[in-house]
């Protein structure tokens, strides 16, 4: 799962982009390249099955975050280039600046979050605008006005011609099923990422606009919890407790990107490996044996699943047997968050 970082000058992104990837963070931001970080999911769940299987080897889920080197134009426009990279993201995280620093000009000359959000939005609402009219076009020199996708794209480009955005559209299965293809913006997660200083502007309007917009929210200390993600994890924990925090920056904005992404957490186990993956919620056993690996999916035959909870209790596969509690389930069982799953398969 990717997420992409975008902002406007001076709004932190990169701080922010190092207080959440920590010792993760690789490759050389800067020009036209995106800083990547591969950032491991904390699961307690990994070091109590662990103990169960003490020769293995502990695997986290992970999360790719992306410090995008792109920002919006003066009149919302993007590059094609940069439009490309951000379609291929599973979600868009907003970098919105509301701490105050003389030092660090606005490239606007003053600090206004719910301006600078707009603005953002407006640059993914005008580059959905102009896939939708792109392709509307298209229908009519094929003379298929009277088709589904004609009468969705024309409700679609209509809203975003508004600001609007195609996540709020209230879209049903099919007709996001639909549009899939197009990897529209604004049909993505988008999360607000609020960056707060040591002085700080006031953060309720726009904190206000994200809840109407539907957008959920983070906010975060970008300067002090970049710093302190730099510090050894047994030493964030009281500079935490200073600002109010009871997790360590990429735990508590790894926890809302699960939440952002209708994530879940399924779990294998082994005398070589414990491991978690994440999966959306609602997939079924054969997507999950997919995301181990395609042999598994092709091969399916079926999976072992049993919750977290009970192979503890029982103390591992050998008695969840006997007791009975590790049942077997066909392709279309919908996998739970903290399942354990061994998936049996032929090919």
């Amino acid at each position: 799962m990717e997420t992409g970082l975008i902002g406007l000058p001076s709004a932190g992104k990169t701080t922010i982009f190092s207080a959440l990837a920590g010792g993760a963070a690789g490759g050389a931001g800067g020009g036209r390249r995106s800083r990547i970080a591969e950032v491991a999911v904390p699961d307690e769940r990994i070091g109590k099955l662990w103990e169960l299987f003490p020769t293995a080897k502990r695997t986290y889920a992970t999360v790719v975050i992306k410090d995008m080197a792109v920002q919006a134009g003066e009149k919302g426009a993007l590059t094609p280039a940069a439009l490309a990279e951000m379609r291929t993201l599973d979600a868009l995280a907003l970098v919105i600046r509301a701490f105050l620093d003389p030092a660090v000009p606005h490239p606007l000359e003053s600090v206004d979050p719910v301006r600078d959000l707009r603005r953002l939005l407006d640059s993914l609402s005008f580059a959905d605008y102009a896939v939708a009219e792109t392709r509307l076009e298209r229908i009519v020199k094929e003379g298929k006005k009277s088709g589904k996708e004609y009468q969705l794209l024309e409700q679609l480009s209509a809203r975003l011609a508004e600001g609007g955005l195609i996540s709020g559209a209230g879209l049903n299965p099919d007709e996001l099923r639909l549009i899939s293809g197009f990897s529209f913006l604004t049909a993505k997660p988008l999360l607000l990422i609020v960056n707060e200083g040591e002085s700080t502007v006031e953060v309720a309007p726009v904190l206000k606009q994200a809840r109407t917009l539907g957008l959920d929210l983070f906010v975060i200390h970008g300067r002090q919890e970049m710093e302190i993600a730099q510090l050894p994890r047994e030493e964030q924990q009281a500079f935490l407790a200073d600002l109010g925090l009871e997790a360590p920056t990429s735990d508590r904005f790894l926890r809302q990107l699960y939440h952002s992404l209708k994530l879940i957490s399924f779990l294998t186990a082994g005398e070589k490996d414990v491991r978690a993956w994440s999966l959306p919620r609602g997939s079924t056993a054969l997507k999950a044996a997919g995301r181990i690996h395609t042999d598994l999916e092709k091969g399916f035959i079926r999976a072992e699943a049993i919750a977290f909870e009970q192979l503890v209790s029982e103390g591992g596969f050998a008695q969840a047997r006997k007791s009975g509690t590790l049942r077997l389930e066909g392709k279309e069982y919908v996998v739970q968050d903290g399942d354990v799953l061994t998936i049996r398969f032929n090919l």
